[in-house]
């Protein structure tokens, strides 16, 4: 029997002593590293049984625990088991094992899918966030705290989801003091998160938000903008004659025709002038729109599909 005073320590986090231990009296605090901070994530107590990944495969303790006041504990090191499997059927140990990898899995499928289900509040929280500041950029500290509370998700497990999100293109992660999220398009965390609650309320969504033809011509439009754009009336305008150029550069095997356009400005994201429906394809003299909300929306079909995709192939890596 093992007895610890308060404060004592009984196995540091990380650290690989085989041992599996049993609580008989007294409680203890479970405390895990959360980048250079230490956070207490609960206790436990009498009858519980510690360490059992430690004894049957040799891992390190996931978590410090510390003892809150005097406490007794059974200790079982690998030579206590193996004298007690000499009197067990043979097979016995075995089953243990292999018992004890499958909770393993549950465990990792569990801890997957908490943080799948965490990511719709982890994107409007950092559009909430972001919409509160100037240089597209906040401290991460009280976003971690808010969806710790929202969803209960570790700092660890917050972080993860948020280097996902940057391996999508869409923001970076500025160490420091305090560590900083920047987002290259202040809009496009509010655009996610409505477009993961249009598919959660049960809305059938397209595995690309926009079409080819589309997306084709969108792209030709803002890289025309680049560079022969320019704005007036709160739009930006690039001339028929610039746009067709830069299109035939870029997709040099697909022709345009007036019908190509017909979505794009049914749904606002593109005008012409003369009026759209006025005159045949050949007498439009010039294309405007609003350059930045084309902009979010060109990257929100690019990162849509990648939420489903990339992102959770980086968790099944992790």
């Amino acid at each position: 029997m093992k007895k610890l005073h308060a404060r004592d320590i009984l196995f540091k986090e990380g650290e690989k002593d085989g041992k599996l231990f049993m609580i008989r009296k007294g409680e203890l605090m479970i405390q895990k590293k959360e980048g250079s901070k230490v956070r207490n994530e609960g206790t436990v107590g009498p009858k519980s049984v510690i360490g059992i990944d430690s004894l049957l495969n040799g891992e390190a303790h996931p978590y410090t625990l510390r003892a809150i006041e005097n406490v007794e504990v059974e200790e079982i090191s690998p030579k206590d088991f193996q004298a007690a499997a000499q009197n067990l059927p043979i097979w016995f140990p075995e089953l243990l094992i292999l018992l004890n990898q499958r909770v393993q899995r549950l465990e990792k499928n569990k801890a997957k899918l908490d943080k799948i289900h965490a990511l719709p509040s982890l994107i409007f929280l950092c559009a909430r966030y972001i919409r509160h500041v100037k240089s597209d950029t906040f401290d991460l500290e009280p976003l971690i705290n808010d969806l710790r509370i929202v969803n209960g998700l570790a700092y660890n497990d917050t972080f993860e989801l948020l280097r996902g999100l940057c391996g999508l293109g869409i923001a970076e992660l500025l160490p420091g003091e305090h560590v900083q999220i920047h987002f290259y398009r202040k809009n496009l965390p509010a655009l996610l998160y409505r477009t993961l609650l249009t598919r959660m309320a049960g809305k059938k969504l397209p595995q690309s938000l926009l079409s080819a033809n589309d997306q084709t011509i969108l792209t030709a439009f803002v890289s025309a903008a680049k560079t022969k754009g320019y704005e007036k009336q709160n739009g930006m305008f690039v001339s028929a004659k610039d746009f067709l150029t830069v299109y035939k550069r870029l997709f040099p095997m697909l022709k345009l025709t007036h019908r190509a356009f017909e979505n794009l400005v049914r749904c606002g994201f593109l005008y012409t002038n003369p009026p759209f429906h006025t005159v045949d394809f050949d007498h439009i003299e010039q294309f405007y729109a609003n350059l930045e909300a084309v902009k979010d929306l060109v990257e929100l079909n690019r990162v849509y599909p990648l939420l489903d995709k990339k992102l959770l192939e980086a968790m099944n890596r992790s």
